[in-house]
């Protein structure tokens, strides 16, 4: 082990020999970068870490802000379809109860006109009774003024007591069946 220290501290010594390296100056240069590694950290590196922190912590609320307004959304997304919904239902009830409306309003003038249309039928059926019924005396006066008419030629002829009983009694049963 020896041989390889030696030849270790040969190759060293030929190296620092061929690139004209000091020990000194290796000592300096080493306590140099560590001086300026503690400064940069202190000066340098500390307020870029905060500054670095203080961008991620930035950047962590606007995630955190997203999410949160993305459970809004989803919130409100769920409210605005309920409330469509319930639109919706009252929307659907409001045009049934106007079917149905609709439907017994029907129903109603569809009653009325029965009963205007049965009012109208006895009126009429009234009218043509009280129609008959002046026909029907316009022909028993028309008939009783022809059988006067008769009753006077045939009392101007000649006219017994045996064929005047049987006018008197066959105009009155005539006029007996005409009234039934």
């Amino acid at each position: 082990m020896a041989e390889i220290w030696k030849s270790l501290v040969e190759d060293y010594n030929t190296f620092k020999a061929a690139f004209g390296i000091q020990e000194e100056t290796i000592f300096v240069l080493a306590v140099s970068f560590a001086i300026l590694v503690f400064v940069l950290r202190k000066i340098l590196f500390k307020p870029i870490m905060k500054h670095l922190d203080e961008r991620s912590n930035e950047i962590k609320g606007t995630f955190d802000k997203i999410e949160l307004d993305k459970k809004e959304i989803e919130r409100l997304t769920q409210e605005y379809q309920a409330k469509l919904a319930t639109i919706e239902k009252e929307a659907y009830q409001k045009t049934q109860a106007a079917i149905k409306e609709g439907l017994a309003a029907k129903t109603e003038l569809i009653s009325e006109a029965h009963a205007q249309a049965d009012n109208v039928l006895r009126k009429a059926k009234e009218e043509i009774q009280i129609e008959k019924k002046k026909a029907l005396a316009e022909m028993k006066n028309e008939m009783v003024s022809l059988a006067l008419s008769a009753a006077s030629k045939v009392i101007k002829e000649k006219m017994d007591e045996k064929v005047h009983g049987k006018l008197v009694d066959k105009f009155i049963s005539e006029l007996g069946a005409s009234k039934d």
